[in-house]
């Protein structure tokens, strides 16, 4: 999912979906975002590198860049993402939200849907914490300095 790997073939545009979000930050948050930041743990215990951390004066913005091109089991990890970043924001005074950046065509009609309308809010305690947007949203959002 978020970064160039190994894995199956719908994941090794993950790097490139980052690349594409990059220039917006550079533009309106120069000198205060940081790429690939070690943020926490994931709710196993593995250490959880963020893609990006944007940094304002409400404190830290975790952001997450999910590409999947094809379909595969990326959904469901999704919500075990989203459950991490929950658990360290609510375990760090430094982070305030998150934000988990949807793009490709692999996602399922159902869970894209599921994901995008932030239902996981009605499942998940916190939920409010990590916002699940599009690349338009999150781009939109980001050209405005509205993180």
């Amino acid at each position: 999912m978020g970064r160039l790997s190994p894995g199956g073939k719908g994941t090794k545009t993950g790097a490139f979906w980052e690349l594409v979000i990059r220039p917006v930050l550079d533009i309106h948050y120069s000198g205060r975002f940081q790429t690939h930041v070690p943020v926490g743990r994931q709710l196993f215990g593995a250490a959880y590198y963020a893609d990006f951390v944007v940094r304002d004066d409400a404190g830290g913005i975790i952001v997450s860049a999910k590409w999947q091109q094809v379909r595969g089991t990326a959904e469901q990890k999704l919500l075990y993402e989203i459950a991490s970043l929950i658990s360290i924001i609510r375990n760090s005074d430094e982070y305030r939200k998150a934000y988990v950046v949807l793009g490709g065509t692999g996602f399922s009609g159902g869970a894209r849907s599921f994901l995008l309308r932030n239902d996981h809010r009605k499942v998940l305690a916190d939920g409010h914490l990590v916002e699940v947007v599009s690349l338009e949203d999150f781009l939109s959002r980001a050209n405005k300095g509205e993180l």
